[in-house]
């Protein structure tokens, strides 16, 4: 008969065991053990930030996260990039579980990609004390200058009549920094919707972006002024893994994946040569002889040749 010790013992063995199958204990070791290498070279986290805590959230979340076929992205994707997306993360101090950031698969690898909340995040860090965006319509009055290479707001107006999202003409953000300098970024209608091409589930006249332009116009202006804020001021750490996510915008996902299906089932079916039957010639002449290469081309794709 077990005792209550033993039993409590056993609880806990089990618990451990399966906490064990929720996350790969050993692989998150494996990527703190590079962070605090990395910390060696200057690496630095925000105060509040734990790396530890970020890496677990964050494999937790890739357990639920499948691609375009319905497979769970850490069976699909390749270790290496699973290891370097989540490295990434971690060295823009940035979390999966609070949507500053969220996996991309495509090809058999997985990438992180940047949130909105995640640039702002990143910004803040940097030195940005404020943060506004706003939209222009149709009939505002809105002017700036540029002034050593920045822009600078003169005026915008806004009559309560001209809001209407199908009038859109543009959006802009100011950033004020620490120093209470300012940084202002503006984009048509026309630079915000070629962003929103190259985003995932954008759809022309429905979704999100149809039925929330002002808002999603907002956001896009707001992400590309805080990539400026996190590229000038970033420690080299953060920039270079922000500038690998960054790359992802200009990646066309789609071509990536039949690339990466190709490659994969090329060589996975078995081409068997179609047998040919010998023909019976008369004994006085030389039996006519089969060049077998020939005979297995001729059943092969054109590729396989």
């Amino acid at each position: 008969m077990a005792t209550a010790a033993e039993k409590k013992q056993e609880v806990a063995k089990q618990g451990q065991q399966h906490a064990g199958l929720i996350v790969n204990n050993a692989f998150i070791d494996g990527l703190t053990a590079q962070l605090k290498q990395k910390q060696e070279y200057g690496l630095t986290f925000p105060a509040d930030y734990n790396p530890t805590n970020a890496l677990m959230g964050a494999y937790l979340i890739l357990k639920e996260t499948n691609d375009k076929n319905g497979k769970c992205v850490l069976e699909t994707c390749s270790q290496a990039s699973i290891a370097n997306s989540l490295m990434d993360m971690v060295t823009m101090g940035l979390s999966m579980q609070k949507k500053q950031c969220y996996p991309i698969a495509y090809g058999g690898k997985l990438q992180c990609q940047v949130s909105y909340h995640g640039n702002k995040a990143m910004a803040h860090r940097y030195g940005a004390r404020d943060i506004n965006a706003e939209v222009i319509y149709e009939g505002d009055t809105f002017k700036y200058h540029i002034e050593n290479g920045r822009k600078i707001l003169d005026e915008h107006t806004q009559d309560f009549q001209n809001i209407d999202l199908d009038k859109i003409i543009g959006a802009y953000c100011v950033v004020t920094l620490s120093d209470g300098s300012t940084y202002m970024e503006v984009m048509n209608i026309k630079q915000i919707k070629t962003a929103w091409k190259k985003g995932f589930g954008y759809k022309e006249n429905s979704g999100t972006h149809k039925d929330f332009t002002d808002m999603m116009a907002k956001k896009t202006v707001t992400s590309r002024a805080c990539k400026q804020i996190v590229q000038q001021y970033g420690d080299v750490f953060a920039v270079e893994s922000y500038e690998k996510a960054e790359e992802l915008e200009s990646v066309d996902i789609v071509a990536e994946d039949v690339a990466y299906e190709i490659q994969q089932n090329a060589n996975s079916e078995l081409f068997e040569p179609e047998v040919i039957d010998a023909v019976e010639e008369p004994k006085s002449q030389e039996p006519q002889k089969v060049d077998r290469e020939t005979a297995e081309d001729a059943d092969l794709p054109e590729f396989m040749k």
